[in-house]
């Protein structure tokens, strides 16, 4: 074998526990401990599944851990929603926004009928739920955590890195363009209204709202405990399930991924029905969400023209 080609493998060998790898990981992982130990209240399951399952995708195999490399987006995502719940939203801009989206939604929006004029979550919950759809719309409300993941580890396994790098950076940019907006205008949604009236309870967890009926019928605690863990509750508008499909939409179309593309619109379309039929979101909350992802689309495509776009390809052959 020539010199040459034995330096080559050598170099491409994967280094397990060298100590260029070790020691950033060490020292992440433990900031990262204490963070949620005295910032967070503790440490939870998820937060233990989360630290040793990184831990095991880093030293498991190269691909592995160009896996772990490459869903930076996705990581940074995390630690930003779960942080949040450290000062919530109405504690930055308060009061809590109650009545107001109600009374616009029904002002706006508003259905006539012979029990007076109803919001469309009212509608839908008094003259139009079956079975079906408490179904359907729990599969799809919840597909938003499964659907770029699949997506990215499509893009990551068939060798297109920089177009998953770059579809997860426009991820991360609609999903915090959206929490600026949420802690700007703190909004209850529409089940809150339901349970609460107008009067302002702060303390109180998530509520799956008409997902529960998912966990009814088939005996689980899906979504009950999903809800109970969110650490961003009054942050109805905008709707980020209703932006998230847009994304999806957008990065297909760009890379002429026609399958992802005509599954992006039906997702789309079945979450902003999703979102008013589970009690989530008023219409006005998918209105608005619809706006946070073309706004984030726009910024993007202004970002390709710097050196963001060098360094998102960078970032994507250092992970091929």
């Amino acid at each position: 074998m020539k010199e040459g080609s034995l330096t080559n493998m050598q170099t491409s060998t994967f280094h397990r526990f060298s100590t260029k790898n070790v020691l950033p990981f060490f020292i992440i992982a433990v900031l990262y401990t204490l963070w949620c130990h005295f910032a967070l209240g503790g440490l939870r399951g998820d937060h233990y599944l989360f630290i040793f399952g990184i831990l095991g995708l880093f030293f498991f195999s190269d691909t592995t851990r160009k896996i772990v490399l490459g869903f930076g987006f996705i990581l940074i995502y995390w630690f930003i929603f779960d942080s949040i719940r450290l000062i919530p939203n109405y504690e930055i801009n308060p009061p809590l926004n109650i009545a107001e989206p109600y009374l616009a939604e029904k002002s706006w929006f508003g259905i006539n009928t012979p029990d007076g004029v109803l919001t469309p979550n009212e509608y839908f919950d008094k003259y139009f739920t079956n079975t079906f759809l408490d179904i359907y719309t729990a599969i799809v409300y919840i597909s938003w955590i499964p659907i770029p993941l699949i997506f990215s580890f499509y893009l990551f396994f068939s060798k297109q890195r920089i177009k998953m790098v770059n579809y997860l950076f426009g991820f991360l940019m609609v999903s915090q363009l959206g929490l600026i907006f949420q802690f700007i205008y703190p909004a209850a949604p529409p089940w809150y209204v339901d349970q609460y009236g107008f009067e302002e309870n702060l303390n109180i967890p998530g509520n799956p709202g008409r997902l529960i009926e998912f966990d009814k019928y088939f005996g689980t605690s899906l979504f009950e405990g999903m809800y109970a863990l969110n650490a961003n509750v009054f942050a109805a508008i905008p709707s980020l399930h209703c932006a998230f499909p847009i994304i999806l939409i957008f990065f297909s179309y760009k890379y002429k991924f026609k399958g992802w593309m005509t599954l992006g619109v039906i997702l789309m379309l079945s979450t902003w029905f999703s979102a008013v039929y589970t009690y989530h979101h008023y219409i006005i909350d998918v209105i608005c969400g619809v706006a946070t992802a073309l706004l984030t689309v726009l910024i993007y495509q202004l970002l390709m023209k710097t050196k963001v776009k060098d360094w998102l390809e960078r970032y994507g052959k250092a992970v091929s």
